[in-house]
């Protein structure tokens, strides 16, 4: 079935010969729709009032040639591909690597048979065919990672606690519209406040669903579980009962008991966040001996640690899109580079501002480089202080 005349494609044809732009349209107009220019600046202009699907181009040809016509036809087309096949009389090699050079698809020389200009106008057709269907579908990827970004937004924690003795920083860098990673702050009750940092591996639509599911499964089980080593043990059951998508969450999450400052933490494989003690110049990693990353196995076997927050300390927690990032040299960022600038940045700052300090060292370090992870910096810091009776 020949295609309707609104729906064949276009193909603008240049040659300042009438004879071969007659030839040529006796070859492609049962099935194409001709249009047609005599030089190369025509060509420039006819292109941008018609937007040919196809361009098949002379090479000499009086006021502008064909090479430098294809190459500022490529040059404005940086939107969209409209595909060039040179029709000349020139076959030497040299000529032919200049045409393809200037960004031409394909290279014809005259005299040419019929059927074979057909074959190889269908073949740079299917192959612009395939360029729009891949274009179309990664403008439905974009969208559907814009509507992802945004749902991933809506479940990080939207404001900062306000509680006398304490600052906080959170800030969420994702490494493209859709990430991975995930921070909270949980007001418990009046004196306990639980503060999760977790990051799911891979990035997009699962991810998301993800998240999503841990954050409802956290904020539900609150009343119920309030040891950090229980809460990510549940968490883990429950998400390996339901989720069977090969990915894993390593988790970081934290009880503070406010009036005291006493900090009960579990950790699911994640990275050790950092505790910074200012008046003895002391950097801790709080690490833990037992817990697999969740959504591994059921039977994830978590420990459970705590320590005291004394006054004029702070508790860096971070992914590791953070500590692994790379600047234009070899080194990552580092474990131990946090903490020393964590150190020497925050000894006069308060949580909001040794964040943005920290930040901007990070980008200073990558020297213009890029993030490939999305990295996430959680800051709690025990500003003044309090009374010393720990909970039991």
């Amino acid at each position: 079935m020949k295609p309707q005349p609104e729906h064949r494609p276009k193909i603008l044809i240049v040659d300042d010969s009438k004879v071969i732009i007659l030839l040529i349209k006796s070859v492609l107009d049962e099935d194409y729709h001709t249009v047609t220019a005599s030089d190369g600046l025509q060509a420039i202009e006819v292109n941008k009032k018609e937007k040919p699907d196809l361009i098949l181009m002379d090479v000499e040809m009086p006021n502008m040639d064909g090479y430098e016509a294809c190459k500022i036809i490529k040059e404005q087309s940086t939107n969209t591909f409209t595909p060039i096949i040179f029709i000349t009389s020139k076959n030497d090699l040299q000529s032919i690597k200049t045409g393809l050079k200037a960004g031409a698809e394909d290279y014809l020389t005259k005299p040419f048979e019929p059927e074979e200009l057909m074959v190889r106008v269908q073949a740079v057709l299917r192959t612009k065919k395939l360029y729009n269907q891949l274009t179309e579908a990664y403008a439905i990827i974009d969208r559907e990672r814009d509507t992802i970004a945004q749902i991933q937004k809506s479940l990080l924690c939207q404001e900062l606690p306000q509680i006398s003795g304490f600052n906080f920083f959170a800030d969420y860098q994702p490494s493209s519209k859709a990430g991975g990673d995930y921070y909270d702050f949980i007001k418990i009750d009046d004196d306990h406040l639980g503060v999760l940092v977790a990051d799911v591996s891979g990035h997009g639509t699962p991810a998301a669903v993800i998240m999503a599911m841990m954050r409802v499964l956290l904020r539900s089980l609150l009343d119920k579980l309030c040891s950090p080593k229980e809460m990510l043990e549940t968490i883990n059951q429950i998400l390996c009962k339901n989720q069977n998508t090969g990915h894993f969450i390593t988790a970081f999450y934290g009880v503070i008991h406010l009036p005291s400052g006493q900090l009960k933490y579990a950790s699911a494989g994640h990275n050790p966040p950092l505790l910074i003690e200012y008046e003895t110049g002391s950097i801790q990693q709080l690490k833990t001996g037992k817990g697999f990353p969740l959504m591994i196995h059921s039977n994830n076997e978590i420990e459970e640690k705590e320590i005291q927050l004394i006054p004029n300390s702070k508790l860096i927690c971070y992914t590791d899109g953070l500590t692994e990032a790379r600047g234009k040299g070899t080194d990552m960022y580092g474990l131990d580079r946090l903490g020393q600038k964590s150190l020497e940045l925050g000894k006069s700052k308060n949580a909001d501002e040794l964040g943005q300090a920290l930040k901007q060292n990070l980008h200073d370090f990558l020297n213009g480089g890029e993030f490939t992870d999305d990295f996430t910096l959680v800051i709690v810091e025990a500003a003044g202080p309090r009374p010393v009776e720990i909970e039991h």
